[in-house]
């Protein structure tokens, strides 16, 4: 049975808690939907959209998600959440989900929460959290693409008062900073902030591994009083706990090849995205953007043609990128309007479901997090593992035998995730060194 779980707000996220499992040598399984939870691995997780919702629908998918992973005997549960804290209190808000941890484990006490993830570029320090950009270390109110973010900008780096918006009771938020680790303070410090009634969580700092390691023992140590033991964070956390757990060594990313021509769509609208578009469609795939009419509603006679360019392209052999925009400049962007990540998602996610079951492709990525979870349902995926090592918070899945996609080699990538060659990485078309 299973020692760690997780409950994932989007998919992208939820497959790179996947990869930091895998990286250590456990075995880890994802489910989504209401698809039977796998017991033969050592960490489980769910995936649902809850980062995309607000209000009702947020609170139904985060209950029925908590409830499910709960009939687990588990060490461990994570609360996964982008390592960039991605939420408002209107979407996908991370306070909320807090409450809704209290609400199904009731005598837990004040939950920590360690978004930082220092092998990504985040970092959380005096509860101010940062994020890398182009190489360089950025608060999150100041991140040139957080800041901007189109769903839920950042424009408070202080993650206390960012959950403190987003908590309903009132409740305080704490913290525990850096200095702790240095003056031997950290577990009594764990020990008082878990035991204070007037918290609903607490801050962790962490900018190294060595951090994320603390955090891990003190989760997983074994006379904690709460089982599981509750954490929010990213899939920094889920690397430590592995990483503790096993004692393996990092196993490292092979190189990937093709086995015919690749079909990449996207939802997202991240500048890094559209980086990764621009460097396909530079070098040879063929750049196939999604009709604006086809953004604003469905129509049939535009999903043919889509269908019909994508699978002419395929069959030719070609590499693809179908995109419902590339970067905020797109003039579809601002002519689409808002769009349903439900029904963009499910749109792109249909169309790379149709191109497997035809044969045209063996290989699909998908960009985006709050899409990818619609796009997969749409695609028929229940269960999710890992294959390969691959970027991190990019690892290579495959599903159950059921998906339109099975058997092939699948890609999952959130917006701001991956070098700009990525996608020539994955078709073997380039080598890092």
């Amino acid at each position: 049975m299973a020692t760690f779980g997780f409950v994932a707000d989007d998919l992208t996220g939820a497959s790179d808690v996947l990869a930091q499992a895998h990286r250590y040598g456990l075995e880890a399984a994802l489910v989504i939907g209401d698809a039977p939870l796998p017991t033969d691995v050592d960490v489980v997780g769910i995936a649902g959209p809850a980062r995309s919702l607000g209000g009702a629908a947020f609170d139904d998918v985060v209950r029925r998600d908590l409830a499910r992973i709960a009939e687990i005997d588990l060490d461990v549960l994570l609360y996964k959440v982008c390592s960039t804290f991605d939420s408002s209190p209107t979407l996908g808000s991370i306070g909320r989900g807090i409450e809704l941890l209290h609400e199904q484990f009731g005598d837990h006490g004040p939950i920590p929460v360690a978004p930082a993830q220092p092998g990504f570029g985040r970092f959380t320090a005096f509860s101010d959290h940062y994020a890398t950009f182009g190489g360089e270390i950025h608060r999150l109110d100041r991140h040139p693409v957080m800041s901007q973010h189109p769903s839920t900008p950042m424009h408070e780096a202080d993650l206390r008062r960012v959950l403190t918006a987003q908590l309903t009771s009132g409740a305080a938020v704490g913290s525990i900073h850096l200095p702790a680790y240095d003056t031997g303070t950290f577990t009594d410090l764990w020990t008082d902030r878990r035991s204070d009634p007037d918290l609903a969580a607490f801050v962790v700092d962490a900018v190294g591994e060595q951090h994320m390691d603390a955090i891990a023992r003190a989760l997983h140590h074994p006379g904690n009083d709460a089982r599981p033991a509750l954490v929010v964070g990213s899939g920094g956390i889920m690397a430590a706990l592995a990483r503790t757990a096993s004692g393996e060594p990092s196993r490292t990313p092979g190189p990937q090849r093709a086995s015919g021509p690749v079909l990449a769509v996207s939802a997202s609208a991240s500048s890094v995205t559209a980086d990764q578009l621009e460097d396909a469609i530079k070098h040879g795939w063929v750049d196939v953007p999604v009709a604006t009419d086809l953004l604003r509603a469905h129509d049939d006679a535009l999903v043919t043609a889509l269908d019909e360019q994508v699978s002419a392209a395929l069959s030719a052999g070609h590499d693809v990128v179908v995109h419902a925009t590339r970067g905020t400049s797109d003039p579809r962007y601002t002519a689409a309007g808002p769009v349903d990540p439900a029904y963009l998602g499910s749109l792109i996610g249909a169309l790379a479901g149709r191109m497997a079951r035809a044969g045209l492709t063996r290989d699909v990525a998908v960009f985006g997090g709050d899409t990818s979870s619609h796009a997969l349902i749409a695609m028929g995926v229940r269960e999710l593992r890992v294959s390969n090592q691959f970027v991190t918070a990019g690892p290579i899945c495959r599903t159950d035998d059921r998906a339109a996609v099975a058997g092939c080699r699948l890609l999952l990538k959130g917006g701001q995730v991956g070098p700009p060659d990525i996608l020539r990485r994955f078709a073997g078309q380039a080598t890092h060194h």
